[in-house]
């Protein structure tokens, strides 16, 4: 499970500068900061500054984020009071990042733009607006708003090159570099990062240089370039332990750790991975010891350390039912049931593949049952407003009627019945005819599930029946070995009985016709797989799309579809990074599913890849699929079909 990847959001431009004479006067360290702030009146701009650099410090050192947020909103106001214009915008800056750091990308965004806008509205000097616009770009690429994020890096770049800013900053060339890297385009990214780090190496700033080194890192291991990925990374830590920055030295150590994984040097990756787990600890990070237990797990876990591996997912899976951390739960759990199918230890295995089960169904359950909530105060809503305007048709229709003559009256009444009664003639032919229709739908849905439990449930079960009575002829034959690879298939058989019956509960469930059902569904089956291969993962939906109605039909071959493409994905590419994407185009749905892994060559017939049976589904629903690949340059699969 990959851990997430703190990016570099600001450092010199996010140093407290009020003048040479001031920076002087204040101390360097947290501690001295502390004793500074304590025994100094809160009546001038050094005192803001002090303040602002402690929050800081508590925020990269520490990682107490609580701590720093008060800080910050304490030198907020004193700035505001003492008119202090570059400390409301420093104040706000150091909140985005405080909000970065503690994984919370909108709130860094909203303070992130609001420092921007105060930059602005006060005229402060182009280096401060060109360090804003930097700052920006790490929230907009945070939220996965990668144009919005190159955009302003960019308009960042050119501002420093208008007024020949030096130095220049050196983030913005991260920023640059981290859009590139995020867009597959790891060797140009390099570039960047390295312009960055010859920065940071002028300036001397130990902090900036690991951050910029762990991100050469980081291009290296997109590029399977393991060994030179691991010298970034040792050199990275090295700086960070100079800064003092405990965060991010628990970051580099479980990059250091997973890139030994890959190199199977398992012991060493125990180790890096032990060190960053001592720092959480220390950090009373919780998150972060889930993440750590369960990496450890896995690392004894291909150590043949079974006793050891179970203990530490054990651990990260009680952090994790702590922190109602549903998504690390499903997670934890289905590495458990692996691990203990692993240890042939199918009674346990079991059990934790239905808790997984178990457990994504409740989240789905809470979701719907939200969403069924919303729905009837909706349709209430919608019933009382009928309900009103009816009563007062009717109280118009009243009026009229006294005022109108008896002859009209009886016009009325007349055309009233025959207008009654050709009413209920069209209203009783559309019933049957809406019976019918009702009639034919009940039918198809019953032919389609028989269909579906005679084919995806019945020969499993039949399977199952016959390697029971053989198992129970090969134990009473003395033939321990022969029969536990018998019970080993019953339990596969019986895992994979429990998987199509709930998708087939899903296809029918009437809750479920829509895109963003399916999209959600996918993703769920997707994540775990992908971590469990350490493939960097993102799902993106048009949000246009999320409402869009689906039929069953359309709906299972798009999942059925999905599902094979994912699978394949992670069975055989090798990808280190994969991307699922649901899109407009035109008027129809286009998906799109890709990897940077070792692709193949579409001429060669190839075996379990499914591709014939995907085009098949494609085709049956009136949609298009296809696939684009070539050795050594990933592969590209698009379903194009009518929503």
């Amino acid at each position: 499970m990959k851990p997430i990847y703190y990016c570099l959001l600001t450092t010199f431009c996010l140093l407290l500068i009020s003048s040479d004479r001031l920076i002087a006067q204040i101390p360097g360290s947290l501690d001295s900061l502390e004793n500074y702030v304590q025994s100094h009146s809160p009546t001038d701009t050094n005192y803001v500054n002090a303040l602002l650099k402690m929050g800081n410090l508590t925020t990269r050192a520490r990682a107490n984020y609580d701590r720093a947020d008060s800080l910050l909103r304490v030198a907020e106001k004193l700035a505001i009071k003492l008119s202090f214009d570059r400390g409301i915008y420093q104040a706000n800056t150091f909140l985005g990042t405080n909000y970065y750091l503690s994984g919370r990308p909108q709130q860094t965004l909203d303070y992130l733009l609001k420092a921007l806008a105060i930059a602005e509205a006060k005229k402060l000097s182009p280096r401060v607006l060109a360090n804003a616009m930097t700052n920006l770009g790490t929230a907009y690429r945070n939220l996965n708003q990668h144009e919005k994020a190159i955009d302003i890096s960019l308009r960042s770049l050119r501002m420093q090159e208008q007024y020949n800013i030096q130095p220049r900053n050196e983030n913005t060339y991260n920023g640059v570099g981290l859009a590139l890297k995020e867009a597959r385009r790891p060797r140009e990214a390099i570039g960047y990062f390295q312009q960055a780090l010859a920065l940071n190496q002028q300036l001397k700033a130990p902090y900036g240089i690991a951050i910029t080194e762990q991100n050469i890192g980081r291009c290296y291991d997109d590029l399977n370039q393991y060994d030179k990925a691991l010298a970034y990374y040792r050199t990275a830590l090295k700086h960070a332990r100079e800064s003092e920055s405990r965060l991010l030295q628990s970051d580099i150590l479980v990059n250091t750790g997973l890139v030994l994984r890959e190199l199977k040097r398992l012991d060493e990756a125990k180790r890096a991975i032990e060190q960053a787990l001592a720092i959480s600890i220390e950090q009373e990070n919780k998150g972060a010891m889930a993440t750590d237990y369960f990496n450890l797990g896995q690392v004894y876990e291909e150590l043949n350390d079974y006793k050891l591996a179970e203990l530490n997912m054990k651990k990260a899976l009680a952090l994790a039912n702590e922190l109602d951390d549903s998504k690390k739960i499903a997670i934890y759990t289905q590495g458990l049931a692996d691990l203990y199918g692993g240890m042939k230890d199918f009674q346990q295995a079991y059990v934790f593949q239905l808790e997984r089960n178990q457990h994504m169904d409740s989240t789905i359950t809470v979701r719907t049952s939200a969403e069924v909530q919303r729905m009837m105060a909706k349709y209430e809503t919608e019933k009382k407003e009928a309900q009103i305007k009816l009563l007062q048709q009717q109280a118009k229709l009243n009026r009229q009627e006294n005022e109108r003559t008896r002859f009209q009256t009886n016009v009325l009444i007349a055309g009233s019945v025959l207008l009654l009664l050709l009413g209920a003639s069209v209203s009783a032919w559309l019933l049957n005819r809406s019976r019918l229709r009702r009639l034919e739908e009940a039918q198809r849905l019953r032919r389609q599930i028989a269909h579906d439990l005679h084919d995806e449930v019945g020969s499993t079960l039949s399977s199952i029946s016959m390697l029971s009575g053989h198992t129970d002829a090969l134990l009473s034959q003395n033939r321990p070995e022969t029969a536990q690879k018998m019970v080993q298939k019953i339990y596969t058989d019986a895992r994979q009985i429990l998987e199509s019956i709930d998708e087939i509960i899903w296809t029918i469930n009437p809750g479920n016709d829509s895109l963003q059902r399916i999209a959600l569904r996918l993703q769920e089956y997707a994540q775990p797989l992908m971590e469990s291969k350490a493939i960097r993962f993102s799902f993106v939906i048009d949000p246009t799309l999320e409402t869009a109605p689906m039929s069953m039909e359309v709906r299972r071959s798009l999942y059925l579809i999905g599902k094979e493409a994912i699978n394949n994905l992670v069975k055989y590419s090798g990808a280190t990074e994969a991307t699922v994407r649901f899109e407009r185009k035109d008027s129809k749905l286009q998906v799109v599913i890709e990897d940077n892994g070792q692709g193949f060559d579409l001429t060669q017939p190839r075996e379990r890849t499914g591709q014939t049976s995907m085009k098949q589904r494609a085709e049956a629903m009136g949609g298009s699929l296809d696939v684009q690949s070539a050795p050594g340059q990933g592969t590209r699969l698009q379903l194009v079909v009518n929503p």
